[in-house]
């Protein structure tokens, strides 16, 4: 049954002053809508809609000063906190590389923009055209309110109604059938990659999915461990004080933690990173496979450690904490071959 927009309405006014319990992404859900659609029909009263080329916006939030961002998708959340600052923007790619605010934002899913007042909190939250949370930035303590007051004024949009249209989900990609994989060639042109950035070209090239791409490469290059160790993983880095890198992202944006982690506290389903300037939310429940894959670079090898759901989509990449054009730290190597292996997949398409 779709609920009328004064269901929609009630839901959000009792999310935004918490007489409504849990998140409002759980509240959408129980009524059968978007996220996005539930924040619109805030407009008018703790909600108001932002339009404009999202590269002006992002440029803008510098003039936040120190903020929370976060990005998150079904299995993960991603929380830092930081300034805005050296931002990038080409046409719909964004980059921001300022210290403990680093994103890769993909402007093209981008599709609807608020600045949101509840429970006691300002932020801006940016949906893509189907209404899924894509990435927010919540003011903190130290947040400039005039910043953010003249940010809104100057992006406020004509339309203030209390709905959207959103679009459906994009299709899932289409990909070659393993039995069409020339997997030789695929290893070969894996051996042959110098940089770990052209990983995602060769996917596209070969019409692989990325869980595909590691099944087929072999444990020359990726190998499957046992996902219950995820949190020993954490722990050890942490008793270590080793600065990682842990990437969490979705269809418009990836938000990137460098350092050391320290406080790991699980919780039912939940396994959690609880650092002054960094959290991680991740659900174990979620978490179904967790690979070891390694990249050659011109340095030498790339280390990472990727999970995945049980319908094999990547929700987290975790590697050592490395600057450009420098080797791979041998303690996280280390650490990471040292994590529990699982028995290979088996798959025997043509040209094994």
């Amino acid at each position: 049954m779709t609920p009328n927009s004064t269901d929609i309405v009630n839901a959000w006014n009792g999310f935004a002053t918490g007489t409504a319990k849990g998140y409002a992404v759980d509240i959408a859900k129980q009524l059968g809508v978007s996220e996005g659609e539930l924040v619109a029909a805030g407009c008018g009263s703790t909600v108001t809609r932002i339009d404009a080329n999202w590269g002006d916006v992002i440029s803008r939030l510098e003039e936040l000063g120190e903020v929370m961002v976060l990005t998150r998708n079904p299995s993960v959340v991603h929380e830092k906190t930081g300034t805005f600052g050296a931002v990038s923007i080409q046409g719909d790619m964004g980059l921001v590389l300022n210290g403990d605010v680093d994103l890769r934002l993909f402007l093209g899913h981008w599709g609807f923009g608020f600045a949101v007042e509840a429970r006691g909190r300002r932020s801006l939250q940016f949906f893509g055209h189907d209404g899924t949370a894509i990435h927010k930035v919540f003011l903190t303590d130290h947040s400039s309110s005039a910043g953010f007051d003249a940010l809104v004024t100057d992006f406020r949009a004509a339309d203030q109604t209390a709905q959207i249209s959103v679009l459906p989900p994009l299709p899932t990609p289409v990909t070659q059938v393993d039995e069409k994989v020339d997997v030789e060639n695929w290893r070969a042109h894996w051996r042959n990659m110098t940089d770990v950035h052209q990983f995602h070209g060769l996917l596209n090239d070969f019409n692989l999915g990325r869980h595909q791409g590691l099944r087929l490469a072999g444990p020359e290059f990726a190998e499957p461990l046992d996902p219950a160790t995820f949190q020993r993983l954490l722990e050890d880095t942490s008793a270590s004080a080793l600065p990682i890198m842990v990437f969490v992202g979705n269809a418009g944006a990836i938000q990137i933690h460098t350092g050391p982690i320290n406080t790991i506290r699980v919780m039912e389903n939940w396994v959690n990173v609880m650092d002054p300037r960094f959290t991680l939310h991740l659900r174990t429940d979620h978490l179904a496979e967790m690979w070891l894959v390694r990249k050659p670079i011109r340095e030498g090898v790339i280390t990472t450690i990727e999970l995945y759901d049980a319908d094999q989509n990547n929700f987290a990449i975790l590697c050592g904490q490395r600057a450009p054009k420098e080797a791979e730290s041998p303690a996280w190597q280390k650490l990471a071959e040292g994590m529990p292996r699982l028995a290979h997949p088996q798959s025997t398409p043509a040209g094994a």
